[in-house]
C-alpha cells in the first residue's frame, strides 16, 4: 500500500514539474519574442499655398506740368471760314470713284450747293475723318488745295464741313475729334477722366460722341454750353469742372468771343486763367485754337479777330 502511494506521488510530482516547465517555456518565449510595432501613421500638415502677389498696374501718368494745344484754325480748318453762299447743313457728296492718298481730286455725283474755297470733310480708308478745301469745280470733279491724307472709297465718304456760319456739321465735328486725337496721341488720351468744357462746338454733342467712340478707355463728361465765351467758362469753372477732379480738361472757345467783340487782351487773359485753373487741379488742359471768323456783311473783321486769338494762344504756349 505504501509502495503504491509512493509510486502515485512520484507520478504526480513528475506531471506537475512538466506542467510548470511548459508554462515557464511559454513565458520565456513570450518574453523573448520580438516586439512587433505597428508603424504610427505620419500626418503631414496640408501644404500652405501662398497665392501669387498680383500687382495692379497703375494707369499711365498724365502730364500735369504743361498744357496741350490743338491748332485747328490753320491746320484742320485751313484758315477757311464758312462762306455765305455755300449750302450748309450736312450734304452727302457721294463719291463716284476711289481716290488714293496723295491725289488732289475727287469725282462726285453732284456739285450742287458747293462753292470754291469751301471746306469739306472726307472719311479715309482707316475710318477717320479729315478736312480738305475745294480749289475748283469742273464736270463733277473737285480739285483740292491739298492732297488727300488717306485713300477714300467710292460712296458716302465725303461731305461739306460747315453747318452754318458758326458751327461745323456732324462730319466736321468728327474731323475735329479725330484731329485732336492725332495731335495728342490715342494711347495718351484713352485713359482717365475727361471734361469737355466749351461752347456749342461741344454742346451739339458730335465731338463728344466721336471721342467716346474713339476713346473707350476714358470717362468723358460734356460740359459744353452754347453761346459761352471765355469769360463764361471762367465763371462756371468751379460748378462744372472742379468737382469732377478730371485728368484732362478740353477747352474750346473763341466763336462767341469774336461775335461779341471781346478784345484780344481780355481773351488772352481769360485763357491764361483757365489754363492755370486746370493746372492747379493737377489736370492737363487741352486748348483748341479759335474757330475761323467768317465775313460779316462783307467785313473780314471777325476773321482778323479770330486770327489774333490764335496768336494770343501761341504766345501763351511760349510762356509755358
Amino acid at each position: 500500500m505504501k509502495t503504491k502511494f509512493l509510486s502515485m506521488l512520484v507520478l504526480v510530482t513528475v506531471f506537475l514539474s512538466a506542467c510548470m516547465s511548459g508554462s515557464d517555456n511559454q513565458e520565456t518565449q513570450r518574453a523573448q519574442a520580438p516586439t512587433v510595432r505597428t508603424p504610427t501613421a505620419i500626418v503631414t500638415p496640408p501644404m500652405t499655398v501662398t497665392p501669387p502677389v498680383v500687382t495692379a498696374t497703375p494707369p499711365a501718368i498724365v502730364n500735369n506740368v504743361t498744357w496741350l494745344r490743338v491748332p485747328i484754325h490753320y491746320s484742320l480748318l485751313l484758315g477757311q471760314p464758312h462762306l455765305w453762299n455755300e449750302a450748309g447743313g450736312a450734304q452727302d457728296l457721294n463719291l463716284r470713284e476711289y481716290a488714293s492718298a496723295g491725289s488732289s481730286s475727287l469725282k462726285v455725283s453732284s456739285t450742287s450747293g458747293l462753292v470754291r474755297q469751301q471746306l469739306m470733310t472726307y472719311r479715309g480708308r482707316n475710318g477717320q475723318y479729315y478736312s480738305a478745301q475745294i480749289q475748283s469745280i469742273s464736270n463733277n470733279i473737285l480739285q483740292l488745295t491739298t492732297p488727300l491724307q488717306q485713300d477714300v472709297y467710292a460712296g458716302s465718304n465725303a461731305w461739306n464741313f460747315y453747318d452754318d456760319g458758326s458751327h461745323p456739321n456732324w462730319a466736321g465735328s468728327f474731323a475735329i475729334a479725330d484731329f485732336a486725337i492725332q495731335q495728342i496721341g490715342w494711347s495718351r488720351l484713352n485713359q482717365g477722366k475727361h471734361v469737355l468744357f466749351g461752347d456749342s462746338w461741344f454742346s451739339r454733342n458730335s465731338v463728344f460722341d466721336r471721342l467716346k467712340n474713339r476713346l473707350p478707355g476714358a470717362s468723358i463728361s460734356n460740359k459744353g454750353v452754347g453761346g459761352n465765351t471765355s469769360w463764361d467758362l471762367l465763371s462756371r469753372f468751379d460748378a462744372d469742372v472742379r468737382w469732377q477732379n478730371p485728368n484732362y480738361v478740353w477747352i474750346l472757345t473763341g466763336t462767341n468771343d469774336y461775335w461779341q467783340d471781346i478784345s484780344v487782351a481780355n481773351y488772352k487773359s481769360n485763357m491764361r486763367e483757365l489754363i492755370n485753373k486746370v493746372k492747379a487741379m493737377g489736370a492737363v488742359p487741352i486748348v483748341f485754337d479759335s474757330s475761323v471768323g467768317p465775313l460779316n456783311y462783307g467785313s473780314d473783321g471777325k476773321t482778323r479777330l479770330s486770327r489774333s486769338y490764335v496768336t494770343s494762344v501761341e504766345q501763351l504756349a511760349s510762356e509755358n
